[in-house]
């Protein structure tokens, strides 16, 4: 099982997300890492913990459909062994090359729901988003053949909350096919990390577990090794 912090960018600073209401995201506390800048934190992230994947939420793109996309060249430069899966809200990052650890997520809030029909996201990672209820113009879930491999599950109004994960959401998505599910949102202690291996889940996203320091690169090596045993 993958356990892949997440960090949420607003005016190139990372925020703390509070149930997906973007409006009212503060900055993260300087005390945590003495710093606000997005390339900072995902050092001391990857010293810490040593991910293989990051997952990273553009709001200025998500929401205002702006994007810094030097702030991502020099991101995907800065940590060529780290997979990011970064969502932009379908809006197009122009990188100055083609870098081989970017992997762009496409995204059911911004869907209009014929986009699949191309090939310009076969390499993505696809985000089925709800809040209460599905978000987007069209249930792209629908279209199996066409979704990508790699499917996170992401509800907004869990996300930084105190509440469970949805484990409704789970138990509607996850079965044995050909694809690979991540839970985000209301993932906040090894007990729901657990929880989301025995539903079948490929790995989770965790934001407030990272940023707290809820848990330990030893917790994920151990959970790590546990899933492998198990896939074994």
């Amino acid at each position: 099982m993958d356990i892949i912090p997440v960090i949420d960018i607003l005016d190139n600073q990372v925020v703390k997300a509070i149930k997906g209401d973007r409006g009212n995201y503060e900055s993260i506390s300087y005390k945590l890492y003495n710093s606000t800048d997005p390339r900072d934190i995902i050092d001391q992230i990857i010293r810490k913990y040593s991910p293989k994947i990051l997952y990273i939420a553009d709001l200025d793109a998500i929401m205002h459909n702006k994007i810094n996309s030097e702030l991502y060249d020099n991101i995907l430069s800065l940590f060529p062994k780290i997979d990011f899966w970064i969502d932009s809200g379908l809006k197009e990052i122009k990188l100055k090359k083609k870098y081989k650890n970017y992997y762009p997520v496409f995204c059911s809030e911004k869907s209009r729901g014929y986009e699949f029909t191309s090939n310009k996201f076969n390499n993505c990672v696809c985000s089925f988003d709800f809040m209460e209820k599905y978000i987007g113009s069209k249930a792209i879930y629908r279209q199996q053949r066409a979704n990508p491999s790699k499917i996170i599950l992401m509800d907004l109004s869990q996300v930084g909350s105190k509440n469970n994960i949805n484990y409704k959401l789970a138990r509607r998505f996850i079965r044995k096919n050909n694809h690979e599910y991540y839970i985000a949102g209301g993932i906040k202690s090894i007990f729901d990390i657990k929880r989301a291996r025995y539903f079948g889940a490929s790995g989770v996203l965790v934001s407030t577990m990272i940023h707290q320091n809820r848990i330990t690169k030893n917790m994920i090596q151990k959970e790590k090794t546990s899933s492998n045993n198990r896939a074994g």
